[in-house]
């Protein structure tokens, strides 16, 4: 397996608040990770099939489309349920907390945020998203060469063998 880089991974920042864009995308990108931006939860939807990130850092709090509302419509989408997301927010309500893990989050950060936290969340929730694809396709590999196997036993017992 290969050693985690922050170059091959991508991150949209949704945020509607453009200082916050700001810092956080240098913060990012001093460790190397590519960044990528939107001021508006419709923007987030444009950019997430434009851009296929990684993984969203989502402000919660955003007028016209909040961050629940974005991340409802992330995970009804078969191909994109299983992009991390990780809210930011400056609300520190629980009802918004359990509405984020509900609606599919993998995190949560409140605002303002320790770098240190943000950056070692990131890097989890990448980690185990490389991770989880990287099973897949051993998974994958496995049930073809399977499928092989039991090709080349018909063919040489001339019937399946159980």
């Amino acid at each position: 397996m290969k050693p985690f880089n922050p170059e091959h991974f991508l991150i949209l920042v949704v945020d509607d608040i453009s200082q916050n864009l700001q810092v956080i995308g240098e913060m990012l990108e001093d460790l190397g990770y590519e960044t990528t931006f939107a001021t508006s939860g419709k923007q987030a939807l444009e950019r997430v099939q434009t851009a296929q990130p990684d993984l969203i850092l989502l402000d919660l709090m955003m007028p016209g489309m909040n961050g629940l509302e974005v991340c409802s419509k992330l995970k009804a989408n078969p191909a994109l349920a299983e992009l991390p997301i990780v809210f930011l927010t400056a609300s520190n309500e629980e009802d918004h907390l359990l509405q984020a893990f509900d609606m599919g989050a993998v995190d949560y950060v409140t605002k303002p945020f320790k770098k240190p936290e943000l950056l070692a969340r990131v890097r989890t929730h990448l980690e185990l998203k490389y991770l989880r694809e990287q099973l897949k396709e051993s998974l994958q590999e496995r049930d073809l060469l399977a499928q092989e196997l039991e090709n080349l036993k018909s063919a040489y017992f001339g019937q399946k063998v159980e």
